[in-house]
């Protein structure tokens, strides 16, 4: 188990904010995520969630996703380990997910989606 230094893990989580963010509108891509097998699998389906990212922006939504660039860095770092990677984004990206369905359900919307 790799012993990741704060910014690291800080990566990983805002990473998973963009996922789960992502993941609202495309719930699919969390699962592929879930089930890449190798480190270029898992590299390929985030860039597929940064486009998806794209396509939510051109609906009127912001999406912030500068941390999928910091954590394909991290996966460049760590490539023999990239599945501890893989399995804290989605832990954070479920937690995120929930959040924003919860907020919704609660209505206040854009709180959960920030983090908040």
């Amino acid at each position: 188990m790799i012993k990741f230094e704060e910014r690291e893990l800080e990566t990983m989580k805002k990473s998973g904010q963009v996922v789960g963010h992502v993941a609202e509108n495309y719930i699919s891509e969390l699962y592929q995520l879930d089930r890449s097998r190798s480190v270029e699998d898992f590299e390929k389906q985030i860039k597929n969630i940064g486009l998806r990212a794209i396509s939510i922006e051109k609906k009127g939504e912001s999406v912030y996703t500068e941390p999928l660039g910091d954590l394909m860095n991290l996966v460049n770092k760590y490539k023999e380990n990239y599945d501890e990677i893989k399995d804290i984004v989605l832990v954070y990206s479920a937690y995120y997910l929930s959040a924003i369905k919860y907020s919704k359900k609660q209505g206040g919307g854009q709180n959960a989606k920030q983090g908040n």
